[in-house]
């Protein structure tokens, strides 16, 4: 069994060439070496590569970017409402304190990703595949990961209820006990206190 994901293991972006701020992030095939602060990025960019970038408190609402391809990011603050990254792959991406309710990554591969206070209500991440990935003190009330393999995801700290997950997929997860609830009744588990009579006492 993988060990948890800890956060010095991640891999940390390059030093940027170039540094951007209040401006709208140029649409390009690759962006390398980067960092934006309160910059924007909207529309539809498929097949996007992304490397060695620091985005702080950018607006990349409901931004498409299927079949993406991202590696040594860090994200703060940015507001990822409905952004979709479906089919993508992220390796060594850091998002903290971020808006990514409603997000989509059906069929996407996460590896050695961090999410930190993130708000992840609704987001939908069915059939994805997860490689060590921590989800730390983040709201994922009603999200869906659906088919996905969680033998390598840690959910400690995070709020889970309402979660839709795959009772056969469940293996390995790591969760802390007030979490065990809410898992088990994901798996069909019918939850109740014990009752106060006993066999033994007499009739």
């Amino acid at each position: 069994m993988k060990q948890p994901l800890t956060y010095p293991e991640i891999s940390a972006p390059d030093e940027a060439d170039h540094a951007h701020a209040s401006e709208a992030i140029a649409p390009a095939e690759e962006i390398v070496r980067r960092s934006y602060r309160r910059c924007t990025l909207a529309g539809e960019h498929p097949r996007l590569t992304l490397r060695d970038l620091t985005l702080t408190t950018c607006d990349l609402r409901n931004i498409v970017l299927d079949s993406v391809v991202g590696s040594r990011l860090v994200l703060h603050e940015c507001n990822l409402v409905g952004a979709d990254i479906s089919a993508g792959s992220l390796r060594d991406a850091v998002f903290i304190n971020c808006q990514i309710k409603m997000g989509r990554a059906f069929g996407a591969h996460l590896e050695r990703c961090w999410f930190e206070g993130c708000d992840l209500r609704e987001a939908e991440f069915e059939e994805s595949k997860f490689d060590r990935v921590a989800f730390r003190s983040c709201d994922l009330r009603g999200s869906r990961l659906l088919r996905s393999p969680l033998r390598s995801v840690d959910f400690r700290g995070s709020r889970v209820e309402g979660i839709a997950v795959s009772p056969d997929h469940l293996a390995g997860a790591v969760i802390a006990g007030e979490q065990a609830d809410v898992f088990a009744a994901a798996m069909g588990l019918n939850i109740l206190p014990m009752p106060p009579e006993s066999a033994s006492e007499p009739i």
